[in-house]
């Protein structure tokens, strides 16, 4: 996946359980709101270094010139890692050391939820790259409500924890290595953007207005909401399919 337009791009990370390990590690995903796309993942604990990697994997696979509103819960991570990727060197007359500018078309908002007793108390939206009202007017562009939540990437992190048994909350099928659920994930990644169509990218291929049949939907897959495919791919097409050349080595 590359040259990606994305348009609105939610982070999260999910809590992993490994069989054996003492250190706690974390599952960073993002996911587009409008093609429910995951462009990228990460696999590591909750340190900057990690963080920099999702979003680096991110920017490297957007289309020249693309900048997506963000938004993710709370984690400062996020926001320093954002910083780090999406601006350039500037350098101003008179002044001899260039500078770091971020972007100005980066959007960011963050969902800050405080708990207590294991309960959700206070749920507040803050706005850390542009203003409320840009980060409104751009979400309303793209044809969102406007409003800051994260609500797309945590519906994905529920089918995620039901669709593979390492992520699963309760169950003895835990992962015994980051690599192997890196390629469980994988495997379920391509088959949910190639074969398994969502319900919410159905398109409309007639409608009832004039009373003589009843709607018609087309279903579509992530990959054909992105137009990176034209149909639907089978189990087997996708077993079948090439994999690219690996790059050389000069």
């Amino acid at each position: 996946m590359h040259t990606l337009t994305l348009t609105h791009v939610q982070l999260d990370e999910l809590r992993l359980k490994l069989h054996g390990a003492m250190e706690v590690a974390w599952l960073w995903v993002a996911c587009d709101a409008r093609t429910k796309l995951i462009p990228a993942f990460a696999q590591g604990p909750r340190t900057q270094a990690v963080a920099h990697q999702l979003v680096h994997d991110i920017g490297h696979r957007l289309a020249p010139g693309c900048v997506p509103v963000f938004s993710s819960d709370g984690l400062a991570l996020y926001f320093y890692a954002l910083t780090a990727h999406f601006g350039a060197w500037a350098q101003t007359l008179g002044e001899r050391r260039r500078r770091w500018t971020v972007n100005a078309q980066v959007l960011y908002a963050q969902v800050i939820k405080r708990y207590r007793r294991r309960r959700i108390a206070e749920v507040r939206h803050q706005v850390q790259l542009g203003t409320p009202e840009a980060y409104r007017l751009a979400l309303c562009a793209l044809g969102f409500s406007g409003r800051i939540q994260t609500a797309f990437i945590e519906r994905l992190n529920l089918t995620l924890r039901r669709s593979i048994a390492g992520l699963a909350r309760q169950s003895w099928s835990t992962a015994h290595s980051l690599s192997e659920l890196a390629l469980h994930f994988e495997w379920w990644r391509a088959v949910y953007h190639f074969t398994r169509p969502h319900a919410s990218l159905r398109q409309l291929i007639n409608d009832n207005s004039t009373g003589s049949a009843r709607p018609r939907y087309r279903p579509r897959t992530p990959a054909q909401a992105a137009g990176l495919v034209a149909r639907r791919w089978s189990v087997q097409q996708l077993l079948t399919y090439p994999a690219p050349p690996l790059p050389s080595a000069g």
